[in-house]
């Protein structure tokens, strides 16, 4: 029994962001009903990794779904989609701006039927302003929100972070406005539009180069691993890879040194202060990169394991799969899926004390694998239901 048990979710969504929001509503119990184009379903079940010709990206992202086939242009199609509004509680799109509402089928339409529905979206830009129209990558918008410019080295180009957190983020934003709206319902019997955005999502992530530009005029841009505010607070170059580790004080510069084994009276006093740390920042890199030349990433992190300084190897993703803390956490799960078999992918993180676990191993639908069942459920016969197959609107 999940903590959403009973709540209905009707999910538009295809791609990444999107269904990655629906995921999570799935792993907390609510029944998630994914609408998908009879020819190709969600354009993702395209996309790479590609096994025994089924896509891995798909089937991690739509665990625990059901997998509905319409044709939503047509006007059986529309009867259906709000014979399922009717018993929903959340539908999910993200569709560019205004493509539901062509259909006919937008927030103003399922008002009429179901006046309580959350209707929850993710655009790139959301419905105002003059980019409102266009569609909108995870690249173009760490480009236009200010991400790119302030990732990567001074002596580089902009670069993009390597996950597409445009997506991610903006899901778990969506996630987050549906389960606000979803609380005021319950209080108020009142449903809402929920719109999120891409852009702003990302902006809103921007922290201290709008900070600093905002308070002091100052303008942040690229400056690699390196931390701006603490020394020594970076990547560094070790034995058998790079070590991330951060000192927050001259108290803990103190320890750290004593710890490494940096000894030397001179260094150790030129380098007495965070503020000349921060401003001798690259000389004091050479010197630990030097120092720690032989050192091990797991020798660096047992040195340092007994005082208060964050430290770890920066370790690569087959390291991570086999990482017993993240396996604890069950953020490493194995999932039987009928096309692709066993596979390893990624838990959810969060956790309630007095509910269930999140369910977490459900395969992905099939391409409206449960179109039928779906159909009886809102009380159409069989015969009904092979003529709609026949007319290709299921």
């Amino acid at each position: 029994m999940g903590i959403l048990d009973g709540v209905k979710v009707i999910d538009f969504t295809h791609a990444y962001s999107g269904p990655f929001c629906t995921l999570n509503l799935a792993n907390f119990g609510a029944e998630v009903i994914k609408v998908e184009r009879i020819n190709g379903g969600d354009q993702s079940r395209s996309w790479a990794p590609i096994k025994n010709g089924y896509s891995g990206y798909y089937a991690s992202f739509n665990r625990g779904k059901k997998s509905i086939t319409l044709d939503i242009a047509s006007e059986e199609g529309k009867k259906i989609i709000f014979d399922l509004i009717k018993g929903a509680d959340i539908v999910c799109s993200n569709f560019k701006v205004g493509t539901l509402e062509r259909y006919g089928i937008g927030y103003e339409d399922m008002k009429k039927v179901k006046p309580d529905i959350i209707y929850a979206t993710i655009s790139g830009f959301g419905n105002k302003g003059a980019l409102s129209k266009y569609a909108a990558y995870d690249i173009v918008i760490q480009a236009m929100s200010g991400i790119m410019d302030v990732n990567g080295f001074a002596d580089g180009g902009p670069t993009k972070v390597g996950p597409a957190i445009g997506d991610s983020y903006t899901g778990l934003i969506l996630l987050l406005g549906i389960i606000t709206a979803y609380y005021n319902r319950l209080k108020t019997g009142k449903g809402q539009k929920v719109d999120a955005t891409m852009l702003g999502s990302l902006f809103s992530m921007l922290e201290y180069p709008i900070l600093e530009y905002a308070n002091a005029d100052k303008i942040i841009s690229r400056s690699g691993n390196a931390c701006l505010y603490y020394a020594p607070d970076d990547i560094y170059k070790v034995k058998d890879g790079y070590i991330a580790l951060s000192v927050k004080s001259d108290e803990l510069w103190k320890e750290f040194c004593s710890k490494i084994g940096l000894t030397n009276s001179d260094n150790i006093k030129r380098f007495n202060s965070n503020e000349e740390r921060i401003k001798l920042n690259d000389e004091l890199k050479v010197l630990l990169e030097t120092h720690m030349a032989d050192m091990t990433r797991q020798e660096v992190e047992e040195r340092l394991k007994d005082i208060d300084i964050a430290v770890s190897g920066v370790i690569g993703i087959e390291e991570a799969l086999e990482d017993e803390h993240l396996k604890a956490r069950n953020m490493v799960i194995d999932v039987v899926d009928p096309m692709l078999g066993k596979m390893k992918l990624v838990g959810n993180p969060m956790n309630l004390s007095e509910n269930p676990p999140p369910e977490i191993n459900s395969p992905s639908p099939l391409l409206g694998e449960n179109t039928v069942d779906i159909m009886k459920s809102l009380g159409y016969n069989e015969n009904e239901i092979e003529e709609l197959q026949l007319k290709k609107v299921i």
